[in-house]
């Protein structure tokens, strides 16, 4: 589940204020949020390996595959979000660029191991 950052008081408000409007982030919110959407990422890559691999996808419309879902994956963070990014992560890109190689690794593997036990054996 994503965090949202604690509530800031008036006194917070002020002190932003003062300071030209710096946002205050809570960085145990913050790495939370990251670690959900790698947990996430993991997950999703994972079941688009399998599904990939018995579909028997093979070459570039695999790769397709991969980036498809993760657009699609991205596109439901955004709408769990309710389309307020900057409330829960520093960057907008966060949803699709991050941990996308490692996620693209962890597909690949998934991949591979389902085509080969389901088209090769």
């Amino acid at each position: 589940r994503f965090e949202m950052p604690p509530k800031r008081s008036a006194a917070d408000k002020s002190k932003t204020s003062d300071q030209n409007s710096v946002p205050l982030i809570s960085a145990s919110a913050l790495q939370h949020n990251l670690g959900v959407l790698e947990y996430a990422r993991t997950c999703q890559s994972a079941a688009a390996g399998m599904a990939a691999g018995v579909l028997g996808l093979t070459s570039i419309p695999g790769f397709l595959f991969y980036f498809s879902v993760v657009l699609i994956q991205a596109l439901f963070w955004e709408s769990k979000s309710s389309f307020d990014w900057p409330s829960y992560f520093l960057d907008r890109t966060a949803s699709v660029s991050h941990s996308l190689v490692s996620g693209l690794f962890t597909y690949i593997l998934f991949w591979v191991f389902l085509y080969g036990m389901v088209h090769v054996y």
